[in-house]
């Protein structure tokens, strides 16, 4: 089991905590929220000037808390410039820069040099950004389906959609730009870079999983801040809270999708050298509790989403078990996951109740209305939008509409009722992942994202198999849970969901298993 570096995680950890408490100042300061926007994307751009590799792990420590990418942001003429945009293109530009000017030396030093020089000068680019690009074996299928979103991209313009709607809808996509300096930097599989990786994601995760607690205190607590928090939740797309029929906060943080994969990578790290009758000991206890406190951000976001990908890809984890190691220790690995679970109610109900027992509301009729209910008005809205979407998909179905292209459904949402007494509801965002996917990029696109899908989860079990690393199962593991949850949430056209794309490609990459 691989020693955890706490000290570095928290102060990493202390760092997210200032800057969720300045945004928190900001969000109602737009002369702040600016001038604090525009500090953090000069310090990305001299980070990554000092080293291209500090500027990635900022870009990532944002994504990990950020969720929507607003926690600060500025007020232009046509909409806003949120961090996450900001500190991309900074980020993104230092790159390029870096690269061209790479690329320059490097044709220089060939041209200048001869014989045993020139000899010298090959070896020199060993570390070059060059040499790591073309080392990326996984790059085939990452082009194959950038073909197609330059399709739709295309496509959506060709048909008339609003610029606006196009792109709204294709800036996400952007992001998958970020493999090109992720291959650059991790393509040599320089384990020391590897580790920071793993300690700024598990950083980030606990971070997610401490906020989630401190908003479900403040929330059962009717503290004097929550309507603030509230509103700092709603105005900066961080986060969302709203009470159940048993008036218990169900928070959901767009971002909790990094517990999810979290909970797997603690869960795997355990399978290694866990033995029942060593639960308790330190270490173990430790994971353990990670594990619990990852779970229990997925139970209070009371998303069913997390939790249909949270159960496939635990199914897919004990076969796993079963598989490599025995059925014995897939007995072992159910029990480990039940203390987890029976851990995690205990944190969440120690939460709403500390200092004094009190009822904020019930939590277990909450979530046992949560796992039942189906006519609540999201679910019902959802099922409405069902045959408007196909009925588009139909029209288009193997090269697809493209970018900006809008179904017409009549909802029964409140918050659409309020803006539309009638229902009648246009947009081009969807909650069916899949579906979306199918009918910006055809049936075509949508096969080469499962492809790419595939082949990241195929190699990560070959290479967890190869070289009987937990790490793999866990990363393979955590893809199942991101493409289950994007059924009905759509991740894969997102940040959030392509991040775990790209960290994935990170890990499993130089291990060579494509």
């Amino acid at each position: 089991m691989e020693k955890i570096n706490f000290k570095k995680i928290a102060v990493i950890m202390t760092g997210f905590l200032i800057i969720e408490a300045l945004s928190f100042l900001a969000f109602s300061r737009p002369l702040l929220n600016g001038a604090l926007l525009v500090i953090l994307s000069l310090a990305v751009i001299i980070v990554s000037a000092y080293r291209l590799e500090y500027g990635f792990l900022a870009l990532l420590g944002e994504l990990f808390i950020g969720s929507m990418g607003h926690l600060f942001f500025i007020n232009l003429t046509g909409g806003q410039l949120p961090l996450r945009m900001a500190i991309w293109s900074a980020f993104m530009a230092v790159f390029a820069v870096k690269f061209v000017k790479q690329l320059i030396m490097v044709r220089k030093r060939r041209v200048g040099s001869e014989g045993e020089d020139a000899e010298k000068a090959e070896k020199s680019e060993e570390n070059s950004y060059l040499k790591n690009l073309k080392n990326f074996g996984g790059a085939k299928f990452f082009i194959i389906l950038a073909i197609f979103v330059v399709f739709a991209l295309i496509n959506g313009f060709a048909r008339g959609h609003a610029g606006n709607l196009i792109f709204s809808d294709f800036n996400s996509w952007l992001f998958f730009l970020l493999i090109i300096p992720a291959a650059a930097i991790y393509g040599g599989g320089e384990e020391e870079k590897i580790t920071r990786l793993k300690i700024c994601f598990l950083a980030g995760a606990l971070w997610l999983s401490l906020k989630t607690l401190i908003l479900l205190f403040i929330f059962t607590h009717d503290s004097v801040i929550s309507p603030e928090i509230y509103a700092w939740l709603r105005k900066t797309l961080s986060g969302e809270m709203t009470p159940t029929k048993a008036d218990w906060p169900r928070i959901f943080i767009q971002g909790q999708i990094y517990s999810g994969i979290a909970f797997f990578a603690s869960f795997w790290a355990s399978q290694a050298s866990f033995k029942l009758k060593n639960i308790f000991r330190r270490a173990n206890f430790l994971i353990l509790l990670m594990a619990a406190s990852f779970l229990s951000a997925l139970i209070i976001s009371f998303s069913r989403s997390f939790w249909a990908g949270l159960l496939a890809a635990l199914l897919f984890s004990l076969i796993l078990i079963w598989r490599f190691y025995s059925f014995q220790k897939m007995i072992v690995a159910g029990i480990w996951l039940l203390s987890s679970l029976a851990l995690s109610f205990l944190i969440i109900y120690a939460v709403s109740a500390w200092p004094y027992i009190h009822k904020p509301g019930n939590f277990g009729a909450s979530f046992l209305d949560r796992v039942s209910s189906s006519d609540e008005a999201a679910v019902a809205s959802r099922w409405s939008l069902l045959p408007a979407l196909t009925t588009e998909i139909k029209k288009e179905p193997f090269l697809g509409q493209g970018y900006g292209a809008t179904v017409t459904y009549k909802s029964s949402d409140p918050r659409i009722l309020q803006a539309s007494p009638t229902g009648v509801y246009t947009t081009y965002a969807f909650e069916w992942g899949y579906l979306e996917l199918w009918l910006k990029l055809g049936l075509l696109g949508l096969a080469a994202y499962l492809l790419l899908l595939y082949q990241l989860i195929k190699g990560g079990i070959k290479s967890g198999f190869k070289t009987g690393q937990t790490l793999f199962f866990a990363l393979a593991a955590g893809l199942i849970f991101l493409a289950v949850t994007n059924i009905f949430t759509p991740y894969l056209n997102h940040p959030l969901g392509i991040g775990i794309i790209i960290l994935s490609s990170c890990l499993i990459r130089p291990n060579r298993i494509y």
